[in-house]
């Protein structure tokens, strides 16, 4: 983690000492344009007669030739920098910045050309040991400073030699600024590494807590996109802060920044009381919504969080937990069950021929309501425990036409008056599913009772056709002669315990569908062809 933090502050100040160079190589052309100028300036003071403003000048005049070469190498400096300014910053941060050393080397010869210390050059040095110290992040302000100090004491002693005149007052002079020159020369790099080090100890600062905050926003992103309510942050305005994913998809328009026209109700019941938190039923764009709102009050900031979830989807979910808990309670229970329903159908047998016996209807009439509620239950048992191993899969390749032939064989077993009344309509193609057989002779076993006791129970009454779609799926289609489903009915088709007739458990449609999406199929009702399909995964070659 701390080379992580290292690796990602070098970076951001690698970028920083890339504008550097670029503003240090401007700097250069500046120096070597005032110097160019200065040049052509000499050149006419030697034509003039004037001794004093000639001998002000003198060290340039006679060093004019030194400071052309100087101009030159420091020319070919810049254009070299220019071309490849990388050169300027190092990878091994272990030895001084070479860049930096070429300029205090040019500036010191510069103010030896210049005349020393007391031509005034001699104070470019300190820019070119600031930028050495920032170039190395910091280190070596003591090397920078002993390295220009020796520069600027050589080219003293090499003026002063052979020290014959030092109680001359201007060279007590010189050597005065000589010295502050020095000193200079060790506080400039060393206040710069300070202010180096403690601007790269915050710039890593800066990096981790920007790192710390890019993971924090990712994993507040990941578990608002993992929750199933959509959630809302809303301002005073009410202007959308944030949004997660289900939102989206509930309001697809939905935009951050923008304002929330169609949750005005909710930010206006929030303006009049800012610190409740509240629950509320609401249709939002057609659609019956539940509401749980939560608000965020920060020193200055107050924000609107709401979770928003579908009522219909609250109300799937809840008949899930039930049936659910019902699967359970109903596997655990299931052999207690049953055993009190055999004594029940066993003793309601004694009794019906104990009716029969003595020829009383009334007893025959209770004994058939008895057994009737008792085939009821156990329908309902079995419905539920299939609906508990619904997850229990065996998937394995089906050939529809034999399985057909199969079924209306044990269909007309069962049923001996619906014999004629099934048709089959497949095209002459072999078609294969990949489906558990059980789960898929239960499906249309429940489609096929179905449409025969609401047909009219004649011959090719219920057909069912079998067509592919695309490669991937095939359709069957479960059609009878009968009036259909009515209107009223078919929003709740497929839902638990709805039924309409006196002997129906209200399951067998729910079940059918919840196998068929166990083995990624589906079930569905066509209103328009008043027929079932229930599509299946096709066995791909």
């Amino acid at each position: 983690m701390k080379k992580t933090k290292q690796q990602s502050a070098s970076e951001s100040w690698h970028e920083q000492s890339t504008r550097l160079v670029n503003l240090l190589n401007i700097a250069r052309v500046s120096i070597l344009f005032s110097m160019m100028v200065l040049i052509v300036i000499i050149h006419n003071l030697r034509d003039l007669p004037i001794p004093h403003i000639t001998s002000t000048y003198t060290p340039l005049v006679e060093n004019a030739f030194a400071l052309e070469i100087w101009c030159a190498a420091y020319g070919f400096l810049i254009v070299m920098s220019a071309i490849r300014p990388m050169w300027q910053i190092q990878e091994n941060r272990d030895i001084p910045n070479v860049s930096s050393v070429i300029d205090i080397t040019f500036m010191v010869a510069l103010t030896a050309i210049a005349g020393g210390v007391s031509s005034g050059f001699g104070i470019l040095i300190l820019p070119f040991l600031a930028t050495a110290c920032i170039l190395s992040y910091g280190k070596f302000p003591i090397t920078y400073g002993s390295y220009a100090v020796l520069l600027v004491m050589s080219e003293a002693i090499w003026r002063l030699y052979p020290f014959n005149d030092l109680a001359d007052r201007d060279n007590l002079s010189m050597l005065t600024g000589q010295g502050l020159l020095m000193i200079a020369c060790f506080i400039v790099p060393t206040l710069t590494s300070i202010w180096a080090k403690y601007l790269f100890s915050a710039d890593d600062s800066l990096q981790f807590h920007r790192s710390a905050y890019a993971r924090l926003s990712d994993l507040n992103k990941l578990v608002l996109n993992r929750v199933q309510e959509a959630v809302i942050v809303l301002d005073k305005g009410g202007q959308i802060w944030l949004h997660n994913r289900q939102a989206t998809r509930y309001f697809p328009d939905i935009k951050s920044g923008t304002e929330a026209k169609f949750l005005q109700p909710l930010v206006k019941r929030w303006q009049a009381k800012p610190k409740t938190t509240y629950e509320t039923n609401l249709e939002i764009n057609e659609v019956l919504m539940h509401v749980r709102a939560v608000p965020v009050i920060r020193e200055n900031t107050e924000l609107l969080t709401l979770f928003i979830r579908s009522d219909k989807e609250l109300q799937i979910e809840a008949q899930t937990v039930k049936l659910t808990s019902l699967g359970l309670l109903t596997a655990n229970l299931a052999h207690e069950i049953r055993n009190p329903l055999s004594a029940m159908r066993q003793s309601n047998g004694l009794l019906l021929e104990m009716g029969q016996e003595e020829d009383n209807l009334m007893i025959e009439r209770l004994s058939g309501i008895i057994e009737k509620n008792i085939a009821r239950i156990d329908k309902m048992i079995e419905d539920v425990s299939a609906l508990n191993k619904s997850d229990r899969l065996n998937p394995e390749p089906i050939h529809l036409m034999k399985f057909w032939m199969g079924f209306v064989q044990e269909f007309q077993l069962t049923r001996p008056e619906a014999k004629g009344c099934l048709k089959i309509d497949m095209a002459g193609e072999r078609i294969d599913v990949i489906f558990d057989p059980m789960h898929l002779q239960q499906i249309i076993w429940n489609l096929c009772n179905n449409a025969w006791r609401h047909s009219q129970q004649q011959k090719d009454s219920v057909v069912v056709s079998v067509r592919l779609m695309g490669t991937q799926t095939v359709s069957i289609r479960v059609w009878d002669d009968g009036p259909g489903v009515a209107p009223e009915m078919q929003e709740h088709l497929f839902e638990p315990f709805n039924t309409n007739q006196a002997t129906g458990t209200g399951l067998g449609l729910y079940v059918a569908r919840e196998l068929a999406h166990a083995n990624r199929g589906d079930l569905s009702y066509l209103p328009q062809v008043k027929s079932f399909e229930l599509i299946l995964p096709r066995k791909t070659k």
